[in-house]
């Protein structure tokens, strides 16, 4: 709702700045005059032309380039802009003369009611531009023609940089989106195997908890199906799938392996990527655990105001493999492309341990 309302101020304020333009310099030695609308008709046409043409800014961006533009009838598009300069050229001339000066709502325009000649007796034309016009002249000065012409062409070439730089801009939204959707996609089924295979471990045992870690499984796969499409969550919900994770590993893996675990600050009110923290907790479970040694894991959540931090140790064991697994390398591809300039990733890789510290925007 906010963005959509600076959106609309910004419009207002730079369409304002457009119609009071002609005003901005004027030659009554002041930086700025408001237009004489009721008593001047030359400003009367002027805003009227402004006004005009700001209506055909949007007419042209809206609709004129994605219908004919964008639809490869470039020849239709440009014919179309022809023929709206010439008649803005011919209303910008003609319609500043009083005799055709149709706004003059004034009753009756005394002003010119017994002068309807192009000039006022008390400012005839030059001379010089009398008898070197090659044409009968019943508008305003030629410099007129170009005034309208630039300013038309400006509106013009401004709309289509804005409506092909905002296409550019879906395109690569659209980009990243299916970057993304591929990313989980790879993602999803990597975690439900590494799952899978914990709850089939603990059901060879006939361990007593197998039905829980079946719950919990559950509710993991739960929030994967009806979370992980979403661009952002809540960072509450985030946590909660984490707790869940860590604790079917636990269930899992006994006493075999020794995990410090802790949050740290407030959720509320933050939002995050899903799935973006999982794969590097994941990594800690599939490559520093030994089941023939207890093995240590830290991990911490800190969140202080807009900022999250994630740290992830894990001993290495005889069975680590010398390359990451894909769901950690699709998560820093995805760090790369939600969160630019927005986190900081440092990752240790000893021979001892592996440490991962993350820091993300929450905000």
């Amino acid at each position: 709702m906010k963005a959509k309302f600076s959106l609309y101020a910004k419009h207002i304020v730079l369409c304002l700045a457009f119609l009071f333009l002609p005003y901005a310099f004027t030659s009554t030695n002041t930086i700025f005059s408001l237009p004489h609308l009721y008593t001047n008709a030359h400003d009367r046409i002027y805003f009227f032309i402004y006004f005009t043409l700001l209506c055909f800014f949007y007419f042209n961006y809206y609709y004129l380039i994605p219908k004919f533009y964008f639809s490869e009838k470039k020849f239709i598009y440009y014919s179309i802009i022809i023929g709206f300069l010439l008649f803005f050229l011919w209303i910008s001339t003609t319609l500043d003369h009083p005799a055709r000066n149709f706004l003059d709502f004034r009753n009756p325009p005394e002003h010119f009611e017994h002068n309807p000649g192009l000039f006022p007796e008390k400012f005839p034309p030059p001379p010089s531009m009398v008898k070197e016009m090659p044409f009968d002249f019943v508008g305003g000065p030629p410099t007129q023609y170009g005034h309208t012409s630039l300013v038309y062409l400006i509106g013009v070439i401004s709309s289509l940089l804005f409506a092909i730089t905002g296409r550019l801009q879906s395109v690569e939204k659209e980009k990243v989106k299916s970057e993304l959707a591929f990313l989980k996609a790879q993602i999803n089924p990597h975690f439900l195997f590494n799952t899978l295979n914990s709850i089939y471990a603990l059901a060879l045992k006939k361990d007593d908890k197998t039905p829980d870690a079946v719950v919990q499984l559950s509710e993991l796969m739960r929030y994967i199906m009806t979370n992980s499409n979403d661009e952002v969550i809540d960072l509450t919900k985030e946590i909660n799938y984490i707790n869940n994770f860590i604790s079917l590993q636990k269930t899992r893996l006994g006493n075999t392996v020794i995990v410090d675990y802790k949050v740290t600050g407030n959720t509320i009110g933050k939002q995050i990527t899903p799935l973006i923290l999982i794969s590097f907790i994941e990594n800690a479970f599939k490559y520093g655990v030994n089941p023939d040694q207890t093995s240590e894991i830290s991990i911490s959540i800190d969140i202080k105001e807009e900022q999250l931090t994630l740290s992830v140790s894990n001993k290495k064991t005889f069975s680590i493999q010398s390359e990451s697994g894909i769901g950690l390398q699709n998560t820093i591809e995805r760090l790369k492309l939600v969160y630019p300039n927005k986190h900081q990733l440092k990752i240790q890789d000893t021979p001892e341990k592996y440490v991962v510290n993350l820091s993300i925007k929450v905000g």
